[in-house]
């Protein structure tokens, strides 16, 4: 990663801005101006678990501390605990479609707003959908596959509505990306987190909404290195993160809680965490310093 001229704004020359300064004042620049290496991205998406990590232990302690009725069936205990081929076909699909819902558009490029658009506004209306609408009872794998593939017909009158927008206002929807970035990023980082407050919850309540802390921070890192370094770093990291949760809570709740193959995959586990921990405080204290 390298980083010119920190503190610079001009979407004419865009450059590469550390995080915490480009926190400060998000721009869209019309291509990404950095170029990120494996090793580099491993440390963002050690820092982003970490993170993560750190957020949910603290919301837990706050359900805990002030008696939230988290439900023992919500969702993300179901994802977990579980493994179903509902939750792998989700998990195979979701990461690249939330991320063009939520952060394609992040851009002052009329190729990537307005498809990001069609997106983010179908995205927008299954959040609201999603929240207000109470679960009740079990699902079976067939019954949550057909309401979250169901529910895509909406991206049907969003895409309409971004190419009516792409037709007809299509240089006022640009300046205002461009002079409204902040707002358009923060936006779309609490949307983010939002969507995810139902896996916590069986309908809306507020702080089902606090829970998704650590998805809001997601976002966050999501948010920045797709418009750092591009929209598929922000992909693969998506992906990275959904299958180290999924695939590690998986292999550990069906091994044989005494045995062998119990304590391997728990040493596993210790392990890869330990990593994860170490490299994402050294990319933590990089991103301090500036460096990142």
């Amino acid at each position: 990663m390298d980083f010119q001229g920190a503190e610079a704004a001009d979407l004419s020359t865009p450059r590469l801005r550390p995080l915490l300064s480009y926190l400060r004042r998000p721009t869209f620049p019309a291509t990404p101006p950095g170029r990120l290496r494996v090793w580099h991205w491993l440390g963002w998406l050690c820092l982003l678990l970490l993170a993560a990590s750190l957020a949910s232990a603290f919301t837990h302690l706050l359900a805990l501390a002030y008696h939230w009725p988290v439900p023992a069936s919500s969702a993300r205990a179901r994802f977990l605990a579980h493994p179903s081929w509902a939750v792998i076909t989700i998990l195979l699909v979701a990461p690249a479609l939330e991320e063009l819902g939520f952060r394609a558009f992040l851009s002052s490029a009329p190729r990537f707003i307005f498809p990001g658009l069609a997106f983010f506004l179908g995205y927008a209306y299954l959040v609201a959908q999603t929240e207000l609408t109470p679960v009740s009872g079990t699902l079976s794998s067939a019954t949550v596959l057909t309401q979250y593939f169901l529910g895509f017909w909406v991206f049907v009158p969003a895409g309409a509505i971004s190419l009516l927008l792409h037709r007809y206002a299509r240089h006022a929807v640009t300046v205002f990306f461009q002079r409204w970035a902040g707002w358009v990023f923060w936006t779309s980082c609490v949307l983010f987190g939002a969507a995810h407050a139902s896996l916590y919850t069986n309908h809306f309540v507020w702080w089902g909404l606090v829970l998704a802390l650590p998805q809001f921070l997601l976002g966050v890192g999501l948010a920045y290195l797709r418009v750092s370094f591009g929209l598929r770093w922000s992909i693969a990291t998506h992906y990275a993160i959904d299958l180290s949760a999924i695939l590690g809570s998986w292999l550990y709740m069906s091994a044989p809680p005494s045995g062998p193959l119990h304590s391997g995959i728990l040493a596993a586990l210790t392990a890869i965490g330990f990593v994860v921990v170490v490299y994402g405080l050294v990319a933590l204290a990089r991103v301090g310093r500036l460096h990142w």
